[in-house]
């Protein structure tokens, strides 16, 4: 028997545990008689690094926003240092101690989920260590790049995964298991992520990779409720990055009897009416974080956002009417977004405040496939510009032939800070622990457990 060891690295946010190797393990156990084990060494770098913060998480509120303000200037400084000592050839900071992690369960395989460009540092070195043990090295995800793929020795998705460790016909009828997560993680009730569908059923946003090359697929329902009812918990995020209406209606049915909590993602579109929001929210969703964007219906239109500031406005309210908590996020300096725009973005806010319990604040990125990097002239990107790097795949800069520059973005940002924040009733670091605020909303619904 093989023991294939399934390890999510460093690093990210560690609220929740890894959505994509605990599914990887339930697919893959369902279908093959080897041993699947599960690591996840992000959680133990940080449970190593900041114990008290650790501790801070599960057990109190008090000073929450000098508490998270602290560690999130600390940890980025952390994350900053150990990518350098990546590109300058040394080892990132606890490398031996989350090796041995790896090496005392001598693995046959070694399989690194890397969902996020963040953790391609850390996933650089374990590679390049790996293959001097003579472990079989394989790498998965959205984020991995040409540089991981020259280290690893496969890389494979689930289908093929599994076909390399054991030639069988795929089962439908597996689910993530989350019991087998037995440490606790950086918040103050366990929440659990989880996905309804394979991607965004939209798919149309032109600033979005996401739905690349995947097919939609919506999960069986009673697999998802066999994963929730197996985890033991009553805290759950859906990741997905948009779900339907009438595939929400149909998750909040199933959930509701099991007396849970939870939080999604949405487009604020016109179908959210009062009537479907209190439905939701009596199912026990508390909070959603809308796709806001802009309130230029020309941006919004150029993005394909399928929404309108009039219909935004309505959606916010009816979402606070029905009990909703609501994060708006924005996305500013769409390339030839002008100084007006922008500034009328930040009015609808404060608008609409009365709705609005946090906001999500960002700046535009250029990603590749995506259909404004495939078609740039149509938003008025007149060059891109690509910059080699040691462990990511090149930084992409673009020139616009009109609106703010990417840095006039930045700066009017922070010029209007006062004015964005102005508008939170929640700390404004809960946009980095989403999950402490859901328990935050369950503690204030009084029905935490």
């Amino acid at each position: 028997m093989k023991k294939i060891l399934l390890v999510y690295l460093p690093f990210c946010t560690p609220a929740t545990p890894p959505y994509s190797i605990t599914a990887m393990q339930g697919f893959l156990q369902a279908n093959t008689s080897e041993r699947i084990d599960v690591l996840d060494l992000n959680l133990e770098f940080h449970m190593l690094k900041f114990p008290e913060f650790h501790k801070y998480c599960m057990n109190s509120v008090k000073n929450y926003s000098q508490e998270t303000k602290n560690y999130l200037k600390i940890s980025a400084q952390t994350y900053s240092y150990n990518n350098s000592q990546v590109v300058e050839g040394n080892k990132p900071e606890l490398f031996e101690e989350l090796l041995e992690k790896i090496t005392v369960e001598k693995p046959d395989i070694v399989a690194f989920s890397i969902v996020y460009s963040s953790q391609a540092f850390y996933a650089r070195s374990m590679l390049q260590s790996l293959k001097k043990l003579n472990i079989v090295s394989v790498i998965g995800g959205p984020a991995i790049n040409s540089k991981l793929i020259e280290l690893a020795d496969h890389t494979f998705n689930e289908i093929e995964f599994l076909e390399f460790i054991n030639k069988v016909d795929k089962k439908i009828t597996w689910f993530p298991d989350f019991s087998i997560w037995k440490k606790e993680y950086f918040t103050p009730y366990p929440v659990i992520p989880l996905k309804t569908t394979s991607t965004c059923f939209y798919r149309g946003c032109a600033y979005c990779s996401h739905f690349s090359h995947t097919p939609y697929e919506e999960y069986d329902l009673d697999m998802l409720k066999k994963a929730i009812i197996k985890s033991g918990k009553k805290h759950f995020f859906l990741i997905d990055d948009m779900i339907s209406r009438q595939r929400l209606l149909q998750f909040a049915e199933m959930i509701k009897p099991l007396g849970c909590y939870w939080t999604c993602q949405l487009r604020p579109t016109k179908d959210y009416d009062f009537n479907t929001l209190k439905t939701l929210y009596e199912s026990g969703l508390l909070m959603i974080m809308w796709g806001v964007e802009s309130a230029s219906e020309r941006i919004l239109k150029l993005i394909n956002k399928g929404t309108n500031p009039n219909d935004i406005s309505v959606v916010l309210k009816n979402s606070y009417d029905a009990g909703i908590s609501n994060v708006a996020y924005i996305l500013f300096g769409f390339p030839t977004e002008t100084q007006e725009e922008f500034m009328d973005t930040i009015s609808f806010l404060e608008e609409n405040g009365e709705y609005i319990d946090l906001v999500s604040p960002s700046v535009f990125g250029l990603q590749r496939n995506t259909p404004i990097y495939k078609n740039p002239k149509k938003y008025g990107i007149t060059n891109i510009i690509e910059e080699e790097r040691t462990a990511l795949e090149p930084k992409i800069t673009y020139e616009i032939s009109s609106g703010l520059t990417k840095l006039e973005s930045v700066q009017l940002k922070k010029e209007n800070k006062k004015r964005i924040e102005a508008i939170n009733k929640y700390p404004k670091s809960m946009n980095f622990f989403r999950e402490h605020m859901l328990c935050r909303l369950s503690d204030e619904r009084g029905k935490h457990s």
